[in-house]
């Protein structure tokens, strides 16, 4: 049975993505989840149907934000687990935890 052929993304079109999820980062980190996917657009130099090619749902662009974030503090809390100091590191990790928090609208709600 034939495989499925997996067209490659064009450059163009990952770096559009890339823009995107750039903007949508800085957007929802300073105003919150209120930002629209025109703002989004709007910010990152590219039309709405851009962001909707895309990430056809603002749910679908806040998944993948919020996953490449989750992903980065899933790899933060492995490197703090291989402190010599367990309490230490469980301290530094939720101070930085809620830094993180309280500097980042989008992310709190």
């Amino acid at each position: 049975m034939p495989s499925a052929a997996v067209t490659p993304t064009r450059k163009d079109a990952a770096r559009n993505r890339a823009k995107l999820l750039a903007s949508a980062e800085r957007l929802f980190s300073a105003e919150g989840l209120a930002v629209t996917l025109k703002d989004v657009a709007r910010d990152a130099g590219v039309g709405v149907g851009t962001v909707y090619r895309h990430f056809p749902t603002k749910d679908a662009l806040v998944a993948a934000l919020f996953a490449e974030q989750l992903q980065q503090e899933v790899e933060r809390a492995r490197a703090t687990a291989q402190a010599g100091d367990a309490w230490r590191a469980l301290v530094d990790y939720l101070e930085q935890t809620m830094r993180l928090q309280a500097s980042n609208r989008g992310l709190r709600a």
